[in-house]
């Protein structure tokens, strides 16, 4: 049986979920190819003819990146296949991301067998962790994958219906609440200080190419995902958001991902 696993990660946690599922079926003489959606052209359909499909992404401003729903859209899928959603958050519930996902597919006659969420450490960068708490959280999150995991080697299939129009409308609330939160937190005015060394680590992790160097100072664009992966990754911790405050900063990568497997250029 043949596997492709789609995902978008920032500081990793998407990237270590693929990797688990790709370990275990391919223990089961399975052939797994993990796709980064990133690299992928979305101007053009994505034709997949696996067997299983797989959509790993995380929540940003309560629901799915805009560069996940733009690949959803494109997606076709052959028919009696099994695919399935596999949403992570840092704390608030992958719910809402899932089922943004969810409704663009279901909207273009494509089923889905099963959905997944697991919460991990948060990668805001202003939520400061002890080193009990993190390893608390980190190991939960081992449990959670582990099952679910399981769930997908089986083929395990849930009922997965169709959204009503009072779900949908929750769903509507909650992301527009979600720009306004973004909006006052700032998500995406992404600036760096005195201490920046113009190393180009923001430029290489940065998913969607938003970075540039000039004088060596990154240049923000205007095609930000939220996934803070150059501010967590900056060694110099050089960089902030919004109304993010510095002394609080706490810099995050899955411990089970490194640096390299995030960078892209």
């Amino acid at each position: 049986m043949r596997t492709e696993i789609y995902y978008f990660t920032g500081t990793g946690n998407g990237l270590f979920i693929a990797k688990s599922i790709k370990a275990k079926l391919e223990s089961n003489n399975e052939s797994v190819n993990l796709i980064a959606i990133n690299t992928i052209d979305l101007s053009n359909e994505i034709v997949s003819e696996a067997e299983k499909i797989g959509i790993v992404y995380p929540t940003y401003a309560m629901t799915a990146p805009k560069i996940v729903k733009d690949f959803a859209k494109q997606l076709r899928v052959r028919d009696n296949k099994y695919l399935f959603l596999y949403g992570h958050s840092g704390g608030g519930g992958a719910r809402v991301a899932v089922n943004a996902i969810k409704i663009i597919l279901q909207e273009r006659g494509i089923n889905i067998s099963n959905t997944f969420e697991t919460t991990f450490p948060s990668n805001s960068a202003i939520k400061a962790y002890g080193t009990e708490q993190l390893k608390a959280i980190l190991d939960k999150s081992e449990e959670s994958i582990e099952k679910n995991v399981s769930s997908i080697v089986n083929a395990e299939e849930r009922n997965t219906s169709k959204l009503n129009l009072i779900r949908k409308s929750s769903l509507l609330l909650a992301e527009n609440l979600a720009v306004i939160g973004e909006k006052f937190m700032g998500f995406k005015k992404i600036s760096s200080d005195d201490t920046c060394i113009g190393c180009a680590t923001c430029v290489k992790v940065c998913p969607v190419e938003n970075i540039k160097l000039s004088n060596n100072r990154p240049v923000f664009s205007d095609k930000c995902e939220m996934c803070l992966a150059c501010v967590n990754q900056c060694p110099k911790k050089s960089l902030s958001y919004g109304k993010m405050k510095k002394a609080n900063m706490m810099s995050y990568r899955h411990p089970d991902v490194t640096l390299k497997e995030l960078m892209y250029r």
